[in-house]
């Protein structure tokens, strides 16, 4: 019934939003836009996947990290928008010209998938904007949409739709016609959407591992993952083997399904029978209990075995069970029990992995090498055996055991198939080679040392790029990791194999990584999701900064330099953030306001000031932050305001502390002061108050009885609820006794005790606007 219960309500919720997703776009057509003038249909395409993506001459990227609640209507987002950047103005630093392409959140939650374009489209994920029944956007749902990339069509509607916005994902081209395919995991399986034919295939289901994308190819149509052995599947007494398998699917694998026999066969490959009586009777049962029938004779994906994929390597061992079609010919089976297998990774063209004889003793594999079998090893071979595939000579052994050959490691293979990888033990770098390479792994070489806690991220050119945390997010660094042992080492070492980080870069850790961009044959550019806070503000806004790569030693070197000269008037807490805010802003306007208006700086550090700014003038031999990082993406008016005002309250910070003999600081003092002065006065005003309302009460009785007398008569017949002879309560003497106590917390009659009461100095000052308060309404 559980099982049940939770369809019931799934298919309600889509039922829901299914709904009123046909109302709204019933008669809708596509969104409507300007067309940009100078976008180019041809043009080579790179780096699908990320949340930028380069076409030709252009970048296409997503601006910024935006939040899925936000609001999403279609032509209104500017954050977290799709917006077109040329190369050439990265490289001049021209970021007036970048254009809105897709203005609409792309903000999946899944952050190892963005953004793909093939041909004149981009295909992208976004937050679903239809209502429940309770009129509440479901936003934590995600449609899948394409948009023209000249910006002149939007997308009419999702072509799909998901429950989990973090769900894994990627667009790839597959098949013989070369269709668009979102391949995507729900509910534990692997299916495939086919944009051209509008249809959903489940590719696989009830795997025994996770599912391996190709890590350095998005657009990789290839997905391996293990399956378990189970014999006697559609009997009630199945039992699993010992060993497993390796499979690889497509995602354009379909099948064709016999409903009569109970069978389904995958296009190209294997044929799957199963028994349809032991089918039927599982049918009855959960009918009989008020339960989902568990098989849809129609549709393969409720059959008891669901897999599409091809078989890579079998595990069957010489003393197993052979179980056609689920398994190979036992004959060439290289251990008495098979193996089971674990996948490390999918990538450089090929599986990593690891496997595990399946015997009561230790055997000679007990350490775990670590394997690879390269995709074109399987697929040229005319007739490749999934068994004789285990042998020694179709695989390459990378590493003896996966102690440094781990997942956190980077591995390569060169023009040559010569393989080695890179991973960090104990704080030192290394480089290691293949057990199989010229070099045993004991003689890796060590690159740098004295890392703390860094995380390897990829290889770009002859550079590896590492990462640490930052001040809010991540920084970046590299090396080049090319050299020979001599390259690095430490007495010797020149500039060019020496690591580097990037200056000022801090970028969103929970946001996509960094992309690397070729704008020209010889300059690259970061682009990134910059963490950086701004004033007094802990807010990191995460818009899109570009960073330059060529120098990064030397201007982290000047970094370092201009840091250091403001780390020394840090104790000066107004100069130091005057000395800041122009080195992140490049201007001075604001400081030169406020020390004409309010004197924040003395004249001593005013003159700190002018030196530290001079030193900035045209070749001078200070930069200010925008030779290091700039900001590339469009801003909202919302967040520009916002990062004004706490760039204002920043240079405007009081400290307030101690005097040096240890007294009270200045800002205590005067509150005391002016407290004590108003209850003083207090203690002399109140009895005047007192006398003159007495005078006053006495004066209005008199007017009272004298009004009273020459008032007309009126009738009063018509409604007598109204009482039109009603005024105002004359005041008393009590009354206004009693008015001057809530005035005053304690009795005049006490003034010392009015003294120590500080509530009263406490709640009069309250009243007056705080000092940077002040500032800022007469800035």
């Amino acid at each position: 019934m559980r099982k049940t219960s939770k369809k019931i309500f799934s298919l309600v919720a889509a039922a829901t939003l299914v709904t009123t997703a046909f109302i709204g776009a019933c008669g809708k057509n596509e969104y409507k836009g300007d067309a940009i003038e100078d976008y180019k249909t041809e043009g080579v395409v790179s780096s699908n996947g990320g949340f930028a993506v380069e076409k030709g001459e252009f970048v296409y990227f997503i601006n910024g990290s935006e939040t899925y609640t936000a609001d999403n209507v279609y032509g209104e987002a500017v954050k977290g928008a799709l917006m077109r950047v040329a190369k050439a103005d990265l490289a001049n630093k021209d970021y007036s010209k970048v254009k809105t392409v897709v203005p609409q959140l792309l903000v999946s939650q899944n952050y190892d998938s963005g953004i793909y374009i093939f041909g004149d489209y981009v295909y992208y994920a976004t937050p679903t904007t239809d209502k429940n029944l309770s009129g509440d956007v479901e936003n934590s749902w995600i449609d899948f949409k394409r948009a023209k990339l000249d910006g002149s069509e939007g997308p009419e509607d999702y072509f799909l739709r998901l429950e989990n916005n973090a769900a894994k994902f990627r667009f790839v081209q597959a098949g013989a016609d070369n269709d668009i395919y979102c391949l995507y995991e729900e509910d534990g399986a692997l299916k495939s959407y086919n944009v051209t034919d509008d249809e959903t295939h489940v590719l696989v289901s009830g795997a025994k591992s996770a599912f391996f994308f190709d890590k350095n190819d998005p657009t990789n149509a290839n997905v391996y993952y293990t399956m378990a052995v189970t014999y006697d599947v559609d009997k009630a007494n199945s039992a699993t083997a010992a060993f497993d398998q390796v499979y690889c699917v497509n995602a354009a694998a379909t099948a064709e399904v016999d409903e009569d026999e109970a069978s389904y066969t995958v296009a190209g490959g294997k044929t799957y029978d199963f028994d349809k009586k032991f089918m039927e009777e599982k049918n009855k049962e959960a009918k009989e209990n008020d339960e989902d029938e568990p098989y849809d004779f129609k549709d393969y994906a409720t059959y008891p075995y669901v897999n599409l994929g091809n078989l890579v390597l079998d595990g069957i061992g010489q003393g197993s069970r052979e179980y056609p079609p689920y398994t190979s010919n036992k004959t060439d089976a290289l251990t008495p029990d098979g193996y089971t297998y674990t996948i490390s990774s999918y990538e450089n063209g090929g599986l990593y992995f690891t496997r595990k004889a399946n015997v009561t003793t230790e055997s000679a594999e007990a350490g775990a090498k670590l394997y690879y079998l390269a995709d074109k090893t399987v697929s040229s071979a005319q007739s490749w055996n999934p068994v004789i595939g285990n042998k020694a000579e179709n695989l390459t052994t990378v590493a003896y055991n996966t102690t440094n050959a781990s997942s956190s490691a980077i591995f390569l293979v060169d023009g040559e198939g010569k393989h080695s990888y890179l991973y960090v033990a104990d704080g030192t770098l290394y480089k290691a080679f293949s057990a199989d390479g010229a070099l045993a792994e004991i003689n890796a070489i060590p690159m740098a040392y004295n890392l703390s806690e860094v995380t390897l991220w990829q290889v770009k050119g002859n550079y590896l790029y590492y990462y640490a945390s930052g001040t809010n997010g991540n920084n970046l660094s590299r090396i080049n990791y090319t050299g020979d042992k001599a390259k690095y080492n430490p007495l010797l070492v020149a500039n060019d194999y020496k690591p580097a980080t990037l200056a000022i870069v801090d970028w969103n850790s929970s946001w996509y990584k960094p992309e690397i961009v070729s704008v020209s044959e010889t300059a690259e550019v970061l682009l990134f999701s910059n963490a950086q806070s701004f004033g007094s503000g802990a807010t990191a806004y995460n818009y899109i900064y570009a960073a330059d790569l060529n120098g990064i030693a030397e201007n982290a070197d000047l970094y370092k330099k201009i840091s250091e000269e403001m780390e020394e008037q840090n104790s000066e807490k107004k100069l130091y953030n005057a000395m800041q805010y122009y080195f992140r802003t490049g201007d001075r306007t604001l400081v030169d306001d406020l020390v004409e208006d309010e004197e924040i700086l003395t004249d001593e550090q005013m003159e700190i000031f002018e030196a530290f700014v001079a030193k900035f003038a045209a070749e001078g031999e200070y930069k200010k932050e925008n030779a290091f990082i700039n900001r590339v993406s469009k801003m909202t008016e919302a967040d520009a305001e916002a990062i004004e005002n706490a760039w204002k309250d920043y240079l405007y910070t009081e400290t307030a502390s101690a005097d040096k003999d240890g007294g009270l600081p200045t800002w205590a003092i005067v509150l005391i002061v002016v407290g004590s002065v108003i209850v003083v006065a207090a203690a002399v005003l109140v009895p005047l108050l007192i006398l003159h309302a007495k005078k006053k009460a006495k004066a209005e009785e008199d007017d009272a009885i004298v009004n009273a007398a020459k008032r007309p008569k009126i009738d009063t017949t018509d409604d007598k609820s109204i009482d039109v002879y009603a005024e105002e309560e004359p005041v008393t003497e009590e009354t206004a006794e009693t008015a001057a106590e809530e005035s005053v917390e304690q009795p005049a009659e006490e003034p010392v005790e009015e003294v120590e009461a500080t509530p009263v100095a406490e709640e009069t000052v309250a009243e007056e606007p705080a000092q940077t308060e002040v500032a800022d309404e007469e800035k």
